[in-house]
């Protein structure tokens, strides 16, 4: 597939790491040579330095033969622009980055659509979609959807006071009824176990779960957590984010305050928000936050336009004594750091919007979706191709070649959930989340490839065998 990426910052350049070398040929545009030339150090694509809203750049990275563009800067124009030129190109599918409610809301009467535009990506929205996940059920430590927002992965660490705890896998199905849950991985002790059924799920447990939307109650079964509002969520920031994360919050908590560091920001929200208090300050004050009484806070959310005082508010709440903290940054410096000292959640933004497009938006083979974090595993979706090798044989045939080093966690097949079990078979076009680890990548690509289709990992010679790519090292 030959695709356009208009724009090289994180979304452009995130996008472009997971499509890159999947058989598809990637340009990034950017007018930033500096961002050109960091992109082309790293990845093997085509860099065009140059405006995306100009044809002459899109000639020269390949617009006439493109078969998707994903317009992603951070100026709506521009993104506009490009989609309008890559319509009149024959492009199929158009995917714009948007953030301007002049274009989205819904007073508005302009019909993207009509301007070029086949995918509107409106990041405002995807990050609070993101933050209300943790918020709907508090004290997940990992989570992501996909397909439409129709499968959920869910993480949660175990105590001993929960209903799956001390539970075999193959017993878990007890728990939820007519609500099919996977649980595809264990962290144990900073390890990641991909279990049988025979694995016992122990406190201290960290577990990955796999689900259909509509069975997320199930997991709240599992790990004891009811539907119920929280008693109160405070938001900092002074951002068209953080009152539409209150607006979002507010039928999910009896209580909700947003502190504006913004004065006259703050009087606007004041006015648009109903039931929700908004307070000047700033949450870099210790004095401020046990004004508000910090401590008998059970979420605290920073999403402020300075996002270096989203992480110091998060790390002094956290100080006072809040529950849950979730810090709002497009930096990734230290993060490993900050979770240490308590943040429980760090959402990078742009990220958040290169991830919706990974996930949700592209239909075509891609890379890693997730790289779940501290443990050595990857998330791909994979499309069965014809004639591929994981056709027509149940799963559970796979268990011996692979040894714990993959386990298939959904199957999306016209427009259906299917949580696998043993006896599950895959269909071609079926589309497979996979968890595997990455020295079994070979392996796994082979199983949905067409037979006689190299591997792209093996530099056109054909891959060796499943068992050979999964044999342990001697000694």
């Amino acid at each position: 597939m030959n695709i356009v990426i208009v724009g090289a910052g994180v979304v452009g350049y995130s996008l472009a790491e997971h499509l890159v070398g999947r058989d598809h040929h990637i340009a990034i545009i950017d007018h930033n040579q500096g961002l050109c030339a960091e992109v082309d150090a790293k990845l093997d694509v085509i860099t065009v330095n140059g405006h995306g809203s100009s044809p002459r750049s899109l000639e020269a990275a390949g617009i006439r033969d493109a078969d998707m563009i994903a317009a992603v800067t951070p100026s709506d124009d521009t993104n506009l622009v490009a989609c309008s030129f890559a319509k009149q190109y024959g492009v199929r599918k158009r995917i714009a980055r948007i953030r301007s409610e002049d274009y989205t809301g819904l007073q508005s009467k302009i019909g993207l659509e009509a301007l070029g535009v086949t995918h509107v990506i409106e990041p405002e929205k995807e990050l609070v979609r993101s933050i209300l996940q943790y918020v709907e059920l508090p004290g997940l430590t990992e989570t992501s959807n996909f397909q439409m927002e129709n499968v959920y992965l869910r993480g949660y660490r175990i105590d001993s006071s929960m209903p799956v705890a001390g539970k075999k896998l193959a017993e878990i199905g007890a728990l939820t009824g007519s609500m099919p849950i996977l649980i595809v991985l264990i962290v144990r002790e900073g390890r990641g176990i991909l279990p049988t059924g025979a694995e016992r799920i122990l406190a201290g447990d960290e577990i990955i779960a796999i689900m259909a939307s509509e069975s997320l109650s199930g997991f709240r079964k599992l790990v004891g957590r009811p539907e119920t509002k929280l008693k109160k969520v405070i938001i900092s920031g002074d951002t068209l984010t953080s009152v539409h994360l209150a607006n979002a919050v507010r039928p999910l908590a009896d209580r909700v305050i947003l502190v504006d560091p913004d004065a006259e920001h703050g009087r606007l929200a004041a006015a648009e928000l109903e039931g929700v208090e908004v307070i000047n300050g700033n949450c870099t004050s210790t004095d401020l936050l046990q004004e508000i009484n910090i401590r008998a806070t059970p979420m605290f959310i920073a999403a402020g336009s300075d996002t270096e005082d989203n992480v110091m508010s998060c790390l002094l709440a956290k100080a006072e004594g809040a529950g849950e903290v979730i810090a709002v940054t497009n930096s990734e410096r230290h993060m490993d750091m900050f979770r240490t000292l308590g943040l429980n959640h760090i959402i990078n933004p742009r990220k958040t919007t290169a991830q919706t497009i990974i996930a949700n938006v592209l239909k075509i083979p891609i890379g890693a979706l997730l790289r779940l974090r501290n443990v050595d595993i990857e998330v791909t979706r994979f499309v069965a191709e014809k004639n591929c090798r994981i056709l027509n044989r149940p799963l559970s045939g796979l268990v011996d070649v692979f040894k714990r080093s993959m386990i298939i966690g959904s199957v999306f097949r016209n427009d259906t959930v299917i949580i696998p079990s043993g006896d599950t078979v895959i269909q071609e076009g079926d589309v497979v989340l996979v968890l595997y680890r990455p020295k079994a990548v070979n392996a796994v690509y082979k199983l949905f490839r067409s037979r006689g289709v190299a591997s792209r990992f093996s530099r056109g010679k054909e891959p060796p065998s499943d068992a050979e790519e999964l044999r342990e090292p001697e000694a």
